[in-house]
């Protein structure tokens, strides 16, 4: 009887209104701090030759784990997010992910109007984190918005997450705003829509070089070779944006010929770092001697180093490939008191001479090299191309996703989706988490 009294006692449980009135307001202000720098860590890290899938991944879980306590802050999270979106764009990242696991539409539409040409990628990069059924509706609405640029943000989604939209991309091409008709013209190479190979002819020879460009790019990823290499020739040849990103593709294309005579052109015109680069791309074992020499040309060893790990698959930092900074040497060679240096002295100018693009490159050592390569070239064959040490095939291609290095792995993804009609072109600037599924074969 005692028993039955105990388990009839009512249960008095906390009101919603006094939970959110518990929330420690300093721990999710660091929750929103924390989440939003380490997006931007992960957008950098996308990118870098020194990250893998699996750091790519434990860094997205340090971004999870504190969009969770964002999550869990509820209204007192959206006030400090709100009250920092005209701020820095990271935090747009993280106000976005609120609004849309809250299904808050007041917050999504506050995040919306916020959104412009400066933070855009916050915004669509946030839409492009969570899972696509939870944003579909309001992408969808995007896309179906009068706005071209609020249709571009809702096409840029989609692209990111590999989905088609719910709208007549036909439709969206006769669109005439620029921003707007690159983005769709390049979604069509993304989601390989064969349907629309003929509606991208046209755009081969439009005066509009960002319209040549992505439709040559998206008519490649659909298996057009004849019509393509022409136009992606004459981008190499000319300066501009779209000159290495041509390169990419147009050596990935080419037969063998035509690669080491676009190669052997570079370095007759001296374009020496196209060429470096291009060598990498191509991927034959018979132009290592060379990348070797360009090893000693300091503008050129950092891109000769990375080219030759292109090819040969080797760490060279891993490895003790490279040269050795030996700090206490070089102060010692100094015969300065302190008080005598100013601070310009403690300056990196090497460093910041570099160009983005190789500020995170190791310097190989030349002679270590030359004696490694020495010891392994048996091992690879002439005429065969190589990408991380494997001659080019699906096979060794979803290796590299696995467990490549960043760059290494967009090589290996561009050539996937290159070699294969039905292959869609991953896109490895995505949560790790989504990328690891593909990586092993699964559906994006």
């Amino acid at each position: 009887m005692m028993q039955e009294q105990t388990l009839l006692k009512p249960i008095f449980g906390i009101a919603p209104q006094t939970i959110s009135q518990m929330v420690n307001r300093d721990v999710v202000e660091q929750h929103v701090e924390e989440a939003s720098f380490q997006w931007l860590q992960h957008v950098s890290a996308v990118s870098r030759p020194d990250y893998d899938l699996q750091d790519i991944a434990e860094l997205d879980e340090y971004i999870e784990a504190n969009l969770e306590g964002i999550y869990l802050g509820n209204e007192t999270a959206w006030e400090i997010c709100e009250s920092l979106l005209e701020d820095d764009i990271e935090y747009l990242f993280s106000a976005t992910i609120l609004a849309f696991r809250c299904d808050n539409k007041a917050w999504q539409k506050r995040v919306l109007k916020t959104v412009n040409s400066e933070n855009e990628n916050a915004f669509i990069h946030a839409l492009g984190w969570l899972d696509y059924p939870m944003v579909k509706p309001f992408v969808t609405q995007l896309l179906n918005d009068k706005r071209p640029f609020y249709q571009y943000i809702g096409v840029s989604v989609c692209g990111l997450q590999r989905q088609m939209p719910d709208v007549d991309l036909k439709e969206l091409l006769k669109i005439n705003i620029p921003l707007l008709k690159s983005r769709v013209i390049r979604l069509i190479g993304e989601l390989k829509c064969h349907d629309l190979r003929k509606d991208l002819h046209g755009y081969l020879v439009h005066e509009k070089e960002e319209y040549r460009y992505w439709a040559a790019w998206s008519l490649s990823l659909l298996g057009e070779r004849t019509s393509t290499i022409p136009v992606l020739a004459k981008f190499v040849n000319e300066v501009s944006d779209y000159q290495l990103p041509a390169l990419q593709v147009l050596l990935r294309i080419s037969d063998e010929e035509l690669q080491k005579q676009i190669i052997n052109q570079l370095i007759a015109d001296s374009e020496l770092k196209l060429a470096v680069m291009g060598v990498g791309i191509a991927g034959y074992p018979e132009y290592v001697p060379w990348l070797i020499e360009m090893m000693e040309h300091p503008e050129l060893v950092r891109l000769a180093g990375e080219a030759f790990s292109m090819i040969t698959g080797v760490d060279i930092d891993y490895e003790d490939l490279v040269i050795e900074d030996d700090d206490d040497e070089q102060a010692e060679s100094f015969d300065l008191d302190n008080d005598e240096l100013d601070e310009s002295f403690f300056d990196d100018d090497e460093e910041d001479d570099l160009d983005e693009y190789e500020q995170d490159l190791q310097v190989p050592d030349p002679k270590l090299i030359a004696v490694w390569w020495q010891q392994y070239q048996p091992h690879f064959n002439e005429g065969a191309r190589y990408l991380v040490g494997k001659v080019i095939a699906e096979g060794s291609l979803f290796e590299v996703l696995q467990r490549g290095f960043q760059r290494q792995r967009s090589a290996a993804a561009l050539e996937l989706g290159l070699l294969h009609p039905q292959y869609l072109f991953l896109e490895t600037q995505v949560k790790g988490r989504r990328q690891q599924r593909y990586a092993l074969g699964g559906r994006y």
